[in-house]
């Protein structure tokens, strides 16, 4: 529990991911429920075994990204705490938008709508915050690498979905 509160705060902008404490079983807790929850909002969208697929590709680029990023830092021995922070950041986002998805997905209300663009919004800015406090850069050269994460991510899996 002490570290969900102390990773959680990175949701609204508060505190450096690499100063955080390291945990290889928080880290991979937060791994399973970022594949989980991927691949039930994927499952929605898509076929369960693509989704499956599209999910692990997801989070394996997910983790990649984060990993090039501490390259260019020199900062590699941070990847449990910034891997972490990507990871549980993303959850928190993704499980407040999960019932938002399912609403969007049986309504098609257009509330539901404004209330996910609101939700992308968040999440942009999140991992933003985060690119800026583990590089040491501008925010608006954060911005672009976070547009530059979620192109890669999440358009890269589905590309590489396209390539299987």
């Amino acid at each position: 529990m002490e570290l969900i509160k102390a990773y959680v705060p990175l949701c609204w902008f508060r505190h450096c991911p690499l100063e955080l404490p390291r945990s290889v079983s928080f880290f991979q807790k937060n791994l399973y429920y970022y594949v989980l929850i991927e691949l039930f909002i994927l499952a929605n969208i898509t076929d369960p075994l693509d989704a499956l697929i599209e999910a692990i590709l997801e989070t394996g680029l997910t983790l990649l990204f984060v990993e090039i990023l501490l390259i260019f830092k020199n900062a590699s021995a941070g990847f449990i705490s910034a891997a972490t922070s990507f990871l549980i950041c993303e959850n928190i986002i993704a499980t407040v938008g999960l019932p938002v998805i399912v609403w969007l997905t049986t309504t098609d209300d257009l509330l539901s709508y404004y209330i996910l663009f609101g939700l992308m919004v968040w999440g942009v800015a999140v991992i933003t915050y985060l690119i800026m406090r583990i590089l040491l850069i501008t925010p608006a050269l954060a911005f672009v690498l976070s547009v530059v994460y979620f192109s890669a991510t999440h358009g890269g899996a589905f590309m590489l979905m396209l390539l299987i």
